[in-house]
């Protein structure tokens, strides 16, 4: 599949907030409010070669959560988050996606240096990243639900 990259729409973001995944991957889901939180510059959206949206991702504080740990996030990375619509998911298309992204943020930001935060049950989204040169930093806790995150961080 040929992935393409637009800058985030406030349209995208509308669709974007009507996806709905299940059961513990619901922790994904977003509100109506998105449309509005994904102006902010640092979100992009992923197309399929139809021009259907079936991505997108952040980059910087927004691919953050707030922890109990401090310090958690050095200037070291650049933070990413990554998310495929849920009819993509489990089509073995995760590691195109992170190729893409990964291509985009060297081209865009000029870094190999990749950081994103995962929700720790989510282990196809842990092991997809290790299996594509990312290794595992550290395991933290978010603030407020207290949901275990596991960080993982480029090698390539």
């Amino acid at each position: 599949m040929k992935i393409s990259i637009k800058d985030m729409k406030r349209e995208y973001g509308v669709e974007i907030a009507k996806w709905e995944y299940e059961d513990a991957y619901a922790f994904y889901n977003h509100d109506a409010d998105f449309k509005d939180e994904c102006m902010d510059g640092n979100h992009f959206a992923f197309f399929n070669e139809k021009d259907e949206l079936i991505g997108y991702m952040c980059f910087g504080v927004e691919a953050r959560i707030p922890t109990t740990e401090r310090a958690v996030y050095s200037d070291d990375y650049l933070d990413i988050g990554l998310h495929i619509k849920p009819d993509y998911t489990g089509k073995k298309l995760g590691s195109t996606f992170i190729k893409t992204a990964y291509d985009f943020a060297l081209a865009t930001y000029n870094t190999n240096k990749l950081r994103a935060t995962i929700a720790s049950f989510n282990h196809r989204a842990i092991k997809l990243c290790i299996n594509n040169g990312f290794e595992v930093l550290q395991e933290i806790a978010h603030r407020v639900s207290g949901v275990k995150f596991t960080i993982v961080v480029s090698t390539l």
